[in-house]
């Protein structure tokens, strides 16, 4: 009865992985089973999946090829037997009663799903962070406010945030027939921000949502994140133009709406921002000073980028893209740059982290 199905994407997460698991054997809501897909694993995460499968009959293990964070998901929510479905990252915990809440506020409510609050925790701080501004509230016919900000995740902030955007994974709990019914999937392409197409047409297609803020969660800050760290992509332009192109067919289902595209502008330069970090940026880059500045000139001149340096609304954006911004709009590519890799430098000796 009100049996949760909990699908954890595991990737060489063997530092963290018991934590996790641990946090959700003892929840206080017992229904449950744990669906730990291993995604080519190529250091102990499979043996530890497979050793808690042997002491707990919640737990069921599958193992499948290197696929990525998507398709691992996609197969959890293939195989999932509860009534309901939430989604944890095999870093980060949670709180033991997170599932009793959750449970106790998608019945209560009758919603399609419910969202929760977080702690953001790094390596000797944790900071309590809402998912939604405003406190408890129900959305029914406006959720205007869960598009714009799971575009983009600071969007309405009076002050710029170290918050994530409302689309994340996490703090979720579905009705698995709605996941079904709509047929709702991660879009394997997209190798960041996945998670946001997937809760953006969840939102719209609910009738109900209900946000409780209660911090239940803890997101594990660490370059080994399923969400962050700053891998080399030697094609970051399919996934990241992809996932911008979801976005805009998204907008343009909902019809014109100005505060859309003020959020979409905003994610725009937070993607541009991707692209050198993960490829242009990197130090796995391989070609000389005048290609990455050339490179980055056809970037900066394409769509949708020309348009969000343009017009973006530039108190939206932290400091570091507000100088990208800056900069770019007057192609001061090396200038930023140089910027980038002073800083860079200087946050290797300044912060510690989990790793």
């Amino acid at each position: 009865m009100d049996k949760v199905s909990v699908i954890v994407p595991v990737y060489n997460a063997e530092n963290y992985l018991s934590k996790s698991i641990e946090s959700l054997i003892n929840q206080s809501h017992q229904s449950i089973e744990i669906i730990l897909v291993d995604d080519g694993s190529t250091d102990d995460s499979l043996s530890i999946c497979e050793s808690y499968a042997n002491q707990d009959t919640r737990v069921k293990v599958h193992s499948i090829k290197n696929s990525g964070v998507s398709a691992a998901r996609n197969l959890g929510i293939d195989v999932a037997t509860g009534e309901y479905i939430t989604f944890v990252d095999s870093d980060d915990w949670t709180e033991i009663d997170m599932l009793e809440h959750a449970v106790a506020n998608i019945k209560q409510t009758e919603s399609d799903l419910v969202i929760w609050s977080y702690f953001k925790n790094y390596y000797n701080n944790e900071v309590k962070l809402s998912l939604i501004p405003g406190g408890d509230q129900v959305f029914d016919d406006d959720k205007s406010i869960l598009y714009l900000k799971t575009i983009y995740g600071r969007y309405s902030e009076e002050e710029v945030t170290e918050g994530v955007s409302v689309g994340t994974t996490w703090c979720k709990l579905y009705k698995t027939d709605f996941i079904k019914k709509n047929s709702l999937k991660f879009n394997p392409s997209l190798t960041r921000a996945q998670d946001t197409i997937f809760s953006i047409y969840a939102f719209s297609y609910a009738n109900r949502i209900s946000f409780f803020d209660r911090n239940l969660y803890h997101y594990r800050i660490s370059n080994s994140s399923t969400t962050s760290g700053t891998r080399f992509i030697t094609d970051t332009h399919s996934p990241f133009n992809t996932l911008l192109d979801e976005y805009k067919l998204f907008i343009q289902e909902e019809g014109k709406n100005e505060k859309l595209q003020v959020a979409f502008n905003a994610r725009t330069i937070q993607v541009l921002l991707w692209h050198l970090e993960h490829y242009y940026f990197h130090e796995r880059y391989s070609k000389g000073v005048w290609s990455r500045r050339k490179e980055i000139k056809n970037l900066i001149l394409s769509e949708p980028y020309k348009t969000a340096l343009l017009e973006v609304d530039i108190k939206l954006l932290p400091k570091k893209e507000k100088t990208m911004t800056r900069l770019l709009k007057h192609k001061r590519i090396l200038t930023f740059y140089f910027i980038v890799s002073l800083h860079s430098r200087v946050e290797k000796i300044r912060k510690r982290r989990f790793d």
